[in-house]
């Protein structure tokens, strides 16, 4: 397993005032990572050996030509808010560009598996930047889940997954792959208490989609235990499916008392959800999402722990209400079972 950071995303696309997407998140990771002996690569935006029309080819395969261009104009006026919630300043697009291009790079190429730590997050950016109806881009500029999609496409795999476990639905991952027979699990939320408002169980995909799309809700304060048989039940429908390749959009805002979402799960289920991963034998490209407390730090360490396999004694800190835990698993296993009759046939 490698872990590559993109040295950059600790300096660039700064905010203009207070935002909990900033560089700070990556100094405190990196120190993290340190902290826990493990190791990691740092490569420079520099490293990258495609060209800025490349690179913006790239986004147009992901993205609505005249989104794409947008972007452009609007890097000409930095600082500057693409809506409410999501900034550009200087920087900011080079290096969403090369972040979407390193996660197109690493899923061409890797073997293994490849945690590619770098900032802007994606996972909220649809076609044309706003997706499925959503009122902001939640921080986001470029796909890099998509981006990462891409390049096992280019490889040649057909059964392709994508495993989202932030916090927030993942609506632009979803809305760019909705009619593709690209199977997409997303652990999120309930979609009725927070952004961006999609993500509910009969959202299943449209056409050839339909049934690949399995949206899985969590209600507030749901804790460990619920992640910990969700994951079981996810375990329990990838090792099925045999996807040729994984895509993880990792985020970790649903970690207790992150500030940006009302979940309570802690370090074991993230080791967990590693684990989950690590078990596929399968080519892996995770990308960073969120996370925006001591949650980030606590839970990147403990998914790379899970992802290798290293043992650790993790226990159970939160539980989920009784009558909470009993209906969002029920959803769960009727979800599960609609998609398995579809995906498995």
């Amino acid at each position: 397993m490698r872990v590559l950071v993109i040295s950059e995303s600790k300096t660039l696309h700064k905010p203009p005032g207070e935002h909990p997407e900033n560089p700070l998140r990556v100094e405190k990771l990196v120190s993290a990572l340190k902290a826990s002996g493990i190791t990691y690569e740092e490569v420079s935006i520099r490293d990258v050996n495609v060209s800025e029309e490349e690179q913006l080819k790239l986004a147009k395969r992901i993205h609505a030509k005249g989104y794409v261009e947008y972007l452009v104009r609007l890097s000409r006026s930095v600082p500057v808010l693409i809506d409410e919630d999501t900034y550009m300043s200087q920087g900011s697009l080079e290096l969403a560009l090369v972040t979407l291009t390193q996660s197109y790079l690493q899923a061409l190429n890797t073997k293994n598996t490849v945690f590619l730590i770098s900032r802007p997050p994606g996972h909220h950016a649809g076609k044309g930047g706003k997706a499925m109806g959503a009122s902001t881009q939640g921080f986001c500029i470029l796909n890099n889940a998509a981006a990462a999609i891409i390049g096992f496409i280019d490889r040649g795999f057909k059964r392709l997954v994508v495993l989202d476990f932030d916090a927030h639905h993942g609506n632009g991952t979803m809305e760019i792959f909705y009619r593709e027979r690209i199977l997409q699990v997303d652990l999120h939320q309930d979609p009725s208490t927070l952004y961006p408002h999609t993500g509910y169980p009969e959202e299943m995909g449209e056409g050839e989609g339909f049934g690949y799309k399995v949206n899985l809700v969590l209600p507030m304060s749901s804790g460990d235990d619920l992640y910990l048989e969700l994951a079981s039940r996810v375990r329990e429908l990838l090792n099925r499916y045999t996807p040729e390749a994984l895509v993880v959009s990792a985020g970790f805002d649903a970690y207790l008392g992150d500030g940006l979402a009302d979940l309570a799960a802690t370090e074991i289920s993230y080791y967990k959800l590693g684990e989950l991963v690590g078990s596929l034998k399968v080519p892996v490209v995770v990308v960073l999402e969120g996370g925006y407390s001591i949650g980030l730090e606590r839970g990147v360490v403990s998914f790379i722990e899970g992802l290798l396999g290293t043992p650790r004694e993790y226990t159970v800190k939160t539980t989920t209400p009784r009558a909470l835990f009993r209906k969002a698993v029920s959803e769960a296993e009727s979800v599960l079972e609609k998609s398995s009759r579809r995906v498995l046939q």
